[in-house]
């Protein structure tokens, strides 16, 4: 008995040495939020600017903590921690520029520092024994706000609802540390601080889908996803 079989071969070149602008792990050309990076971007540039994107969500998660124990500590560079909180702001902002532009840099710098003033207004009526209730309720437009933004920058790999959750987490976390640390609970200070590293910096490795990935490679990696031919060497 004699079968015939025809095989169809189909060949992809780069046009000019190109490599593609977008993914492929779907079929439709297109990176999805739960598909591996294409192989391409897979370089000492890229490694680069996920660890430097850590690096700066790393200073502006904790430099809340670095207020706080300034302010209470009655150090006299106070003032100059609350600006550097916001420095680490505009750092995160101007991530955004070579790939969105100065205007969108500008606006996610805003937002996060609306969140960072908040953070230091709570911290103050911490010392000063104050009411912290309708401090804590101010937060959520603003975590709101920077959400929405990420998203309409990237709406595949910067969900709304996952950056509010990140957020969400993070504003606790961080009631929970200072609040911890006002109280002299050491315990339930490490506990909060090694949260936010883990919501911010590391993430939780995923072991058969128990995992989440933290806020910092969410921001690069969905950079990367939007612009691959951005970091294709």
């Amino acid at each position: 008995m004699y079968t015939k079989i025809n095989h169809q071969i189909v060949e992809e070149h780069f046009a000019n040495g190109q490599r593609p602008t977008v993914g492929y792990t779907n079929g439709t050309g297109d990176i999805e939020l739960g598909d591996a990076l294409p192989p391409y971007v897979m370089t000492d540039t890229t490694m680069l600017f996920r660890m430097d994107a850590r690096s700066c969500w790393t200073k502006w998660a904790f430099s809340l903590m670095n207020y706080a124990v300034s302010l209470n500590g009655n150090l006299p560079g106070t003032e100059q921690v609350k600006g550097r909180m916001h420095k680490n702001a505009v750092a995160i902002g101007d991530f955004l520029v070579p790939y969105y532009g100065m205007t969108a840099g500008r606006t996610l710098a805003t937002a996060l520092i609306g969140i960072d003033d908040i953070g230091m207004h709570y911290v103050e009526a911490l010392k000063a024994k104050q009411p912290t209730e309708e401090i804590v309720k101010s937060w959520k437009p603003y975590v709101a706000n920077v959400a929405q933004l990420m998203n309409e920058l990237n709406p595949t790999h910067w969900p709304k609802m996952l950056i509010e959750d990140i957020l969400t987490n993070l504003v606790q976390a961080w009631q929970d540390q200072l609040t911890a640390r006002a109280s002299g609970n050491i315990v339930n200070d490490e506990i909060a601080i090694d949260y936010i590293g883990k919501l911010i910096v590391t993430g939780v490795p995923d072991h058969i889908k128990h995992g989440y990935s933290s806020l910092a490679d969410v921001f690069s990696r969905g950079i990367i996803a939007q612009f691959p031919s951005m970091f294709a060497e």
